[in-house]
C-alpha cells in the first residue's frame, strides 16, 4: 500500500483516530448515549421487517446467497457479511422513526450498526469492542455530515446515503482492527460508492434503501482494504472530484477535526416520536403545544394554514401533497400537519395504505400553504427546522406558535425511559415480551458481553 499522506489532512486525521480509539477512553456518557441509539436502531429493524418493503429486501439478499456472516434481523436468515448490511440498514431505515444527528443531516444508526454488526464474527469481537466501533461509526459519520449534510440536501442529495458510507467504513474497519493506513484506504473505498437522491423521497420505496446501501459500501471498503486494495486517500478535502467539494456548495472540512478525540458528535444525536421526516416534527410539536393552550381549539375551526419555515424545510417537505405512496406522505409536511390536526395525534395509524389517502385529511392538505420565512432562513442550517405555525379560523381569530427545534433533539431531548419505551413498542412487533426485554437488558449492559454476536441472535424471533 501506499504511504499515509500527511497526518494533518481530515481523512487521515479520522484514520488515525479511529484505528486509535480504544474503549477505555470513551467517557461513559457516549457510551450510554451509544447504548440508546443501539436500542432506538434495533427497534425500528424490528418494526421494519413486518413491513412489504422491509420483506422485500430481505427476501431479495436472501435470494442473493445464505452463508456464514450475520443474521438478517427480524429475520434469522444467516448471509455473507457483504449482504447483510443491505437488509438491515434498509430495515431501520424503513418507516421514517430512527435516529437523526440534526447537524449532520445524518440517520446514523442505519448505516453503523449493520456495518459493526455485519463483521462480529470475523475477529470474535466481545461488547466492549462492537461499541467501540460504534462509536467510531458514529463520530466519523456526524463529523463528515457536520461539513457537508445540509450543503448536500440542498442539492438534492440524500446524506445518510453519500455521507452515510463513511460511518459504515468506519465502523467496519474498527471491528475489524485494521490499523490508520488500512482504514485510511477503507473511507476512500467507501466514500467513492456514496449515492442517494432526495427525489426518492416521493411515490417509491427505494430511499429505504440508501442507508442499506452506505452501510454495506463501507463493509465492502474495509474488507478490500483488509486485502491490499487501495482507496482514495484524501476522498473528502481533495479540490477535484473530492467528497466534499463535488457534492457540497461549501465544504466545511475543518469542522472534520474539530475537537476530534475530546468532544463528541454523537452526544447530539436525537431521536424521533413520530414516523416521518424530521423537518415535519417542529410543525406537530408547535400544533401540540397550541392544542395544550387552547383545549376548544378544533380541525373544524381552521380555515387554513400557514407554515413558514426555512428553504431547507420548504424544498425538502412542503410540495404539494399528493397521495401516492408511504414513502411521500411520510415526508410530507402538509400531509403529516393535516393528519394530525384531523386525528389528535401522528403515529403509524396516520400512515397506512388507506389513511394516506383520506378524502378528510386531503381537503385538509389543500388548506395548508408552506412557505419560506426569511427570518427563519437567516437563522442559518442549525434552525433549518424552525417553524411559524399559523392557524386561521373561521372566527376571524389566529393561532400562532414558533419553534426552532423539535422534541428529541439534543436541546429537548427524549427522557431514556422514552427511549426504551418507543424500543419496546417497536421490538414487541416481532419478538415476545420476554425476547424484547433480554434484548433491552443485553444492550443495557452490552460492555459485559464476551462475544457481540448475541445481539443479532437476540434480534431473531422464537417460537
Amino acid at each position: 500500500m501506499n504511504e499515509s499522506p500527511d497526518i494533518q489532512s481530515p481523512t487521515a486525521r479520522l484514520a488515525d483516530f479511529v484505528a486509535g480509539l480504544e474503549f477505555q477512553a470513551i467517557p461513559p456518557e457516549v457510551i450510554s448515549r451509544i447504548k440508546l441509539c443501539i436500542l432506538d436502531t434495533l427497534g425500528c429493524a424490528l418494526y421494519g421487517s413486518t413491513l412489504p418493503w422491509g420483506k422485500t429486501i430481505v427476501q431479495f439478499v436472501k435470494e442473493c446467497g445464505e452463508g456464514k456472516g450475520t443474521l438478517i434481523w427480524g429475520d434469522g436468515t444467516e448471509v455473507p457479511s457483504s449482504n447483510a448490511p443491505l437488509a438491515n440498514g434498509t430495515l431501520v431505515h424503513s418507516f421514517e422513526l430512527d435516529d437523526i444527528h440534526r447537524d449532520a443531516v445524518l440517520h446514523p444508526g442505519a448505516v453503523t450498526l449493520p456495518a459493526a454488526d455485519a463483521l462480529v464474527c470475523q475477529n470474535c469481537a466481545d461488547g466492549k469492542h462492537f461499541l467501540t466501533a460504534v462509536v467510531a461509526g458514529y463520530e466519523v459519520g456526524c463529523r463528515v455530515g457536520l461539513a457537508s449534510g445540509a450543503s448536500q440536501l440542498r442539492r438534492g442529495f440524500h446524506p445518510s446515503g453519500t455521507t452515510g458510507t463513511f460511518a459504515a467504513a468506519a465502523a467496519a474497519a474498527k471491528m475489524l482492527r485494521l490499523e490508520a493506513n488500512h482504514t485510511l484506504h477503507a473511507l476512500g473505498i467507501a466514500g467513492t460508492q456514496g449515492a442517494g437522491l432526495m427525489a426518492a423521497q416521493v411515490s417509491s420505496m427505494v430511499k429505504r434503501m440508501h442507508p442499506g446501501r452506505a452501510a454495506q459500501s463501507g463493509v465492502y471498503g474495509a474488507l478490500l482494504a483488509a486485502k491490499g486494495f487501495t482507496g482514495i486517500v484524501d476522498i473528502l478535502e481533495v479540490p477535484y472530484g473530492g467528497f466534499c467539494t463535488t457534492l457540497c456548495d461549501e465544504g466545511r472540512t475543518e469542522r472534520i477535526t474539530q475537537g476530534l478525540g475530546e468532544e463528541f458528535a454523537s452526544l447530539n444525536v436525537g431521536f424521533k416520536l413520530y414516523p416521518c421526516c424530521a423537518n415535519n416534527h417542529t410543525s406537530l410539536d408547535a400544533l401540540e403545544k397550541i392544542r395544550t393552550a387552547h383545549p376548544s381549539f378544533r380541525a373544524q375551526d381552521v380555515e387554513r394554514v400557514a407554515v413558514r419555515t426555512t428553504r431547507s424545510s420548504t424544498l425538502h417537505v412542503g410540495w404539494p401533497y399528493v397521495p401516492d405512496s408511504i414513502t411521500t406522505a411520510q415526508m410530507n409536511l402538509s400531509y403529516c400537519l393535516a393528519a394530525a390536526l384531523i386525528d389528535g395525534h401522528f403515529s403509524v395509524d396516520q400512515v397506512t395504505e388507506t389513511a394516506i389517502r383520506r378524502p378528510d385529511i386531503l381537503e385538509m392538505t389543500r388548506r395548508i400553504e408552506v412557505v419560506e420565512d426569511p427570518e427563519l432562513e437567516a437563522l442559518g442550517d442549525r434552525y433549518r427546522y424552525a417553524v411559524k405555525l399559523e392557524f386561521f379560523l373561521r372566527d376571524g381569530s389566529c393561532l400562532q406558535e414558533k419553534l426552532l427545534q423539535a422534541i428529541g433533539s439534543e436541546e429537548w431531548p427524549l427522557t431514556e425511559a422514552e427511549i426504551v419505551s418507543k424500543f419496546k413498542l417497536l421490538a414487541s412487533k416481532t419478538l415476545k415480551p420476554s425476547q424484547v426485554e433480554r434484548l433491552l437488558e443485553t444492550v443495557q449492559g452490552l460492555e459485559r458481553a464476551e462475544d457481540a454476536r448475541i445481539l443479532s441472535r437476540l434480534a431473531t424471533p422464537t417460537n
